[in-house]
């Protein structure tokens, strides 16, 4: 998106893309030939409409649409959901997929009310639930080293933004970016790939932003590595580049301290702590110096312990004095935020599991206040657990970092939790492989579902195939899975939400705001667009969804109706009941044009994104979908467009996860 700064980017939640498409390779049938003679026929028949015809659509499983062109292509597939609406071109939908009555609403007998007041009845039925504040999405990361090998293949290309390339889509569709930066920023010498002291060159802080980070943790084992000077080059470097940090400072005050982050109407308490038994004391800020903040002023060698101590020299129950400086920070923050994340650089360098101490730190954490917990510092990724209902990730493994020499060290797993009043709401993983030139990518196939189940969790996992035929044992596929937290069902709720980007790209920011299920887009003086009363919107996003280099808006829209007023002359009557569909608009010559409808959908859409879940340089939609007939059930699909429509990209894969 041509124009667009990084900070409206990441404001927005869009990632770009490229305006590649491929055409469907499967050949006509007869059902083709005949949806061909009956079009064609229209132009002879009597009473016809003026508008051009469109395709007749068999099928089941794709979202199909109006192009923008006057005649869609006529496609046969049987993975097809039904065509669009309201425009002069909607598809003619053949099929037993239009399910009657009104959403979660028994069927009334006999004559079926007029849509007006089918509508009406759904609107003051969304109209009573409560109303529900858009969450915020943290996206977060493992360990960033940027020094040694990873600097010589950033100098090597000559670019910066290298190691970013083929996440930063994924990154930024997060409203909080987090991870944790294992290097100081700094000049100085170049740095031998055998050499176990870090640094990385200034630029490296505008590279970060430019990926989409938002928020770093300095608190590890390296920050120190070119003494107080260099910890405070990082600060500035950063400050600069407009990226906030915590777990170090110019004083252990500073050092201590939560970043407070506000989002969506949400207050955000973050503190960062390492292990001191594997840093240098010098590493640590002191009154007056500078430093990162360890759990603890007092080292597990000052105290005595009866039983044995674990490789990082703990003993396998340490004391709270180990921990008091970490404890009593976390208390502090729980009282002025909604929600508390602590990252802790510990445990065992690439070990499968976490150790004790590890453990026992992550706990005592959320006893003292924790919401969540993300670890770092094993290099590998490991198990996420549930204690008291709040999570612990131990280890998402690395995320940028030179350790080629094993495949373990060069997986990781990049985390979106939702969060919201509540707390969170969904824990998606999108696991990655470290190439050769330092990139992290999505990765694919079994190997991908194997890293997955070191998660040990019982993940809905899905597959992102290919455009046409998604086959989840399919190697190329890559992998994408969550864990949905809403016990007992989803609740339905008024979604409040707003956005505001630059639609045209004419140097003037339009408002998208949505609340009681209208939508309007406005300027700081004029009113475009709001939509109409007889529809009502659960959700919508900003983003490239037809991937034409645009920034579109996509509605997730109930209305009465699969078709429009200019319906197709062969279907005598619509469907009157009430029902879901997508609907993609854009700001063209100050006005919002439709770009694809939708008609009924066989499953409603009640949260929408768009995003570049694969690295393909192309987006997806994300989608969370429910069912007519069951208001509280919800999964995931990922759909991703072919130059006429939506095709779904993903296929549920079996979970043998405890």
């Amino acid at each position: 998106m041509s124009g667009s700064s990084a900070a409206e980017l990441r404001q927005t939640r869009i990632s770009g893309v490229d305006q590649g498409f491929q055409k469907p390779m499967k050949r006509p049938g007869l059902l083709v030939v005949w949806a061909i003679l009956v079009c064609l026929s229209a132009v002879l028949l009597p009473g016809a409409p003026n508008e051009p015809e469109a395709p007749v659509v068999p099928g089941e499983h794709v979202l199909l649409g109006a192009p923008s062109e006057p005649e869609a292509p006529v496609v046969p597939d049987e993975h097809v959901l039904p065509g669009a609406l309201n425009e002069p071109e909607a598809l003619v939908v053949l099929g037993e997929h239009v399910l009657p009555g009104a959403p979660n609403e028994p069927e009334a007998p006999g004559v079926p009310a007029p849509p007006e007041d089918q509508f009406t009845a759904f609107r003051e039925a969304r109209m009573s639930l409560p109303v529900k504040c858009e969450p915020a999405i943290l996206v977060a990361v493992g360990d960033i080293m940027l020094s040694r090998g990873v600097a010589d293949r950033i100098s090597e290309h000559g670019d910066t933004g290298l190691p970013f390339a083929k996440v930063k889509g994924l990154l930024k569709a997060g409203d909080i970016v987090f991870g944790n930066l294992e290097c100081p920023l700094t000049p100085g010498r170049a740095i031998d790939i055998r050499e176990m002291v870090l640094r990385a060159d200034p630029e490296m802080a505008d590279a970060l932003a430019g990926a989409g980070f938002t928020l770093l943790s300095l608190a590890n084992n390296h920050m120190g590595d070119f003494g107080p000077s260099g910890v405070l080059d990082t600060l500035g470097y950063l400050d600069e580049a407009g990226i906030s940090w915590v777990g170090a400072g110019p004083d252990a005050r500073s050092a201590y301290a939560p970043r407070m982050v506000e989002v969506r109407g949400l207050r955000f308490a973050f503190l960062a702590f390492t292990d001191p038994e594997i840093a240098p004391p010098s590493y640590q800020a002191g009154e007056d110096t500078p430093g990162t903040a360890s759990f603890s002023t007092v080292r597990a060698a000052q105290t005595t312990h009866a039983d044995h101590t674990t490789s990082t020299g703990h003993s396998a129950h340490a004391t709270e004095q180990e921990r008091a400086e970490m404890l009593a920070a976390i208390r502090d923050a729980r009282l002025a935020a909604d929600f508390v994340v602590v990252s802790l650089h510990a445990g065992t360098e690439y070990a499968e599991e976490p150790d004790a101490f590890q453990v026992e730190s992550a706990r005592a954490a959320i006893d003292a206040g924790a919401d969540l917990v993300i670890g770092h510092h094993p290099h590998v990724a490991q198990r996420v657990e549930r204690y008291r209902d709040r999570y612990i990730l131990y280890s998402l493994g690395n995320f940028i970092f030179d350790q080629w020499w094993s495949r373990e060290t060069r997986q990781g797993v990049i985390a979106r939790i939702t969060i919201g009043q509540e707390g969170v709401e969904r824990i998606e993983f999108v696991p990655v492989l470290i190439n050769r030139d330092a990139q992290p990518e999505v990765l694919k196939g079994l190997e991908a579902s194997e890293v997955l189940s070191r998660l040990d969790l019982n993940l809905s996992e899905l597959a992102v195939g290919s455009l046409y035929d998604p086959d989840p044992e399919d190697v190329t596929s890559a992998r994408y899975a969550y864990l949905d937290l809403a016990t007992g069902g989803a609740a339905l709720s008024r979604l409040v939400k707003e956005r505001s980007f630059d639609l045209d790209q004419d140097g003037v920011v339009e408002r998208v705001a949505l609340r009681d299920g209208r939508l309007t887009v406005e300027t700081a003086s004029t009113l475009i667009w709001e939509t109409p009363e007889t529809w009502w919107v659960d959700d919508f996003a900003l983003g490239d969804a037809n991937n034409d280099g645009v920034v579109d808006v996509s509605l997730s829209v109930w209305k009465s109706g699969s078709f429009g007023p200019c319906r197709p002359f062969w279907v005598a009557e619509d469907d009157p009941s009430v029902r879901n569909h997508l609907f993609i608009f854009k700001l063209v010559d100050g006005a919002m044009k439709p770009v694809w409808q939708s008609s009924n959908l066989d499953s409603p859409n009640y949260e929408l994104e768009v995003v570049d879940l694969d690295g393909d340089g192309r987006t997806e939609l994300l989608v969370l979908e429910g069912d007519y007939d069951n208001p509280q059930f919800r999964q995931m699909s990922i759909w991703k467009w072919n130059d006429w429509g939506f095709f779904r990209v993903s296929e549920p894969l079996h979970c043998t996860l405890d």
